[in-house]
């Protein structure tokens, strides 16, 4: 235990003498946005580590052992969802001098729109990135056998250094550090599946069930109730790009990332790579739970968040149990930076009017890292309110987002494409699809996939309705 605690230690001290080697900004579009100026393939790469938590490390695979390879069509979807972001909203993001894809609302309606869908990002931000951060206490208090909040506080305090000194250009340089550390971590737990087993890891895929390596499912063998409810092509491919649509192309924490290109083109190409690259790492993290299930002979588990876990803390041998320790803390580290820039950006930008107010560039900067260390704060405060859970916390993280994603992604959509619209009838699309998923979601089973293309078609239905009613009364 004593090397395993000796490894992570050194990451967080060297990942944060590289996050604080990019620390220093001179202005907060320095500190929320790089100038502008960072490459889009390293944007690319930060886009994924973003969306990649430690739910991704901890529940995929769990989700594979338990139902094998029907997550991956989600991904499918997802590089669908991202070249609608590239080829519809980019572009109007990067008409005028924007600093959150916020600021674009106002430009079309009004600045009560601005704030109000704001307001929408930062609770759902709040709550999903509480459930991830929550997620990787679970293996770390495992091996300590320390109370989880003390996981949560370790971790936070890991991430907050680089992140509150070195702003955006630190938090996009030490993500793309960790989506390779996190990567190889995976890798690294394929290898030692087979040779635990005394063999190679040819011979392990080979003991793999056929219907297990199957990622394509019509869906169509259970009846509509199954299809509805379960992983298939239909609902990875349309459920999955509508989630990709609205995460990447409303949520400011990735399109964040597309604003810190240098230009439109550059964003295009870092948002439709950055799908591309998903595939293939949501291939992997599956097949790692689908070697896990070979090890421990399908060993049945009450909840599949503890299955990476118990195979860390119980397979692995010191050293490697750290190291891949360290790639959970790593894909946990990426995404609550992120978060806690982003939360930062558009509470300094959307809210405080720090750009405008009539101070100078460092002092600016200084209350911009208050900011920073107030919503971690909160965070790590909101994700010690959570205890267990015996759904996939990957499932719950998507599903609080998919809540409010429809309605979001129904005004971006209006706004960039429809004119005439009042900012009252946009705004009641929004609110009423959310209150409607909220609903749907704690009252009925529909699965959480559908979530946002329902929010999304609810949204524009109340929008269309609200204008119709409206333009009657003023004739």
């Amino acid at each position: 235990m004593t090397i395993d605690i000796a490894i992570i230690v050194a990451y967080c001290v060297v990942i944060n003498i590289i996050g604080l080697k990019y620390a220093g900004s001179s202005s907060i579009d320095d500190y929320f946005l790089g100038n502008r100026s960072v490459n889009w393939i390293i944007v690319s790469f930060s886009i994924v580590a973003t969306e990649t938590s430690s739910l991704t490390f901890l529940s995929v695979p769990g989700l594979a052992y338990v139902k094998g390879m029907g997550f991956l069509q989600i991904a499918f979807g997802y590089l669908v969802g991202r070249i609608l972001v590239a080829l519809l909203l980019l572009p109007g993001y990067f008409e005028g001098d924007m600093d959150t894809v916020y600021q674009f609302l106002q430009k079309r309606f009004s600045i009560t729109s601005r704030k109000a869908v704001s307001v929408i990002f930062h609770i759902t931000r709040l709550l999903a990135d509480s459930v991830r951060l929550f997620a990787t206490a679970i293996p770390l208090t495992f091996l300590m056998g320390w109370d989880y909040r003390i996981s949560l506080l370790v971790i936070g305090v890991a991430t907050f250094v680089y992140t509150f000194f070195g702003g955006i250009k630190s938090v996009i340089i030490v993500d793309t550090l960790q989506l390779f550390l996190y990567l190889f971590s995976v890798a690294l737990g394929i290898y030692f599946v087979a040779k635990t087993m005394s063999c190679s890891i040819g011979d392990v895929f080979a003991q793999i069930a056929p219907g297990d390596l199957s990622f394509i499912s019509s869906g169509a063998g259970g009846g509509w109730r199954h299809f509805f409810n379960s992983y298939n092509i239909v609902s990875g491919i349309i459920g999955g790009a509508f989630l990709s649509f609205a995460s990447h192309g409303t949520d400011h924490i990735i399109v964040q990332r597309a604003l810190t290109c240098k230009d439109v083109r550059s964003a295009q190409k870092a948002m439709i790579i950055s799908g591309v690259f998903i595939i293939f790492q949501f291939a992997l993290f599956l097949l790692f739970g689908l070697f896990l299930k070979v090890l421990m002979n399908g060993r049945v588990f009450a909840i599949s968040d503890e299955i990476v876990p118990l195979y860390i803390i119980q397979y692995l041998p010191p050293g490697v149990r750290g190291i891949m320790l360290m790639g959970i803390f790593a894909a946990a580290m990426s995404t609550l930076s992120s978060s806690v820039n982003s939360l930062s950006s558009s509470t300094v930008i959307d809210f405080l009017g720090l750009r405008e107010k009539h101070i100078s560039a460092a002092k600016k900067v200084a209350l911009s890292r208050g900011v920073s260390l107030l919503w971690t704060v909160v965070i790590i405060g909101i994700s010690m309110l959570f205890k267990d859970s015996k759904n996939p916390l990957v499932e719950i993280g998507l599903s609080i987002a998919s809540i409010t994603y429809g309605g979001m992604l129904g005004i971006f959509l209006t706004g960039r494409f429809i004119k005439g619209v009042s900012d009252f009838s946009a705004l009641a699309g929004v609110f009423v699809s959310i209150a409607v998923m909220g609903v749907i979601a704690f009252t009925t089973t529909l699965f959480w996939l559908w979530y946002v293309a329902l929010g999304f078609v609810i949204a524009v239905s109340v929008t269309a309705v609200a204008h119709y009613l409206g333009m009657r009364i003023v004739r």
